[in-house]
Formats: structure tokens, C-alpha cells, sequence
């Protein structure tokens, strides 16, 4: 699962590169609206829920 998180935002990043590399125009807008901020979004979502069942996100853990 957290190794699909990072594909999913290792592509959003990519995307960003792409549109800093090259300047905002039509294209490279809609690449990043319609895929990349879908993608990092979806791969923040499974990165939060990975860690969740893996109960890092729990009240009742006792630091060590």
C-alpha cells in the first residue's frame, strides 16, 4: 500500500515538474487538474489509511 502511495504522488510530482519546466499553458493546466492533483490526492488518501490500519493513527498507542 505505501509503496502505491508514493507511485501515485511520484506521478503528481512529475506532472509539477512538467508545468515548472515548461510554462502554464492550456495543456499542462488540464494535465495537472484532471491527473495530477487527483493522483497526489488519491496516494496522500492511501498513504493516510495504510497508516491508519497499521494503527500508527490511534489514541490508545503508548509512545516508547
Amino acid at each position: 500500500m505505501i509503496r502505491l502511495a508514493c507511485l501515485l504522488v511520484l506521478i503528481a510530482l512529475a506532472i509539477a515538474v512538467i508545468m515548472a519546466i515548461h510554462p502554464p499553458s492550456g495543456a499542462t493546466a488540464i494535465l495537472f487538474s484532471f491527473v495530477g492533483m487527483p493522483a497526489l490526492a488519491a496516494g496522500v488518501l492511501v498513504f493516510g489509511v495504510s497508516r491508519w490500519r497499521e494503527g500508527a493513527l490511534s489514541w490508545s498507542r503508548k509512545a516508547t
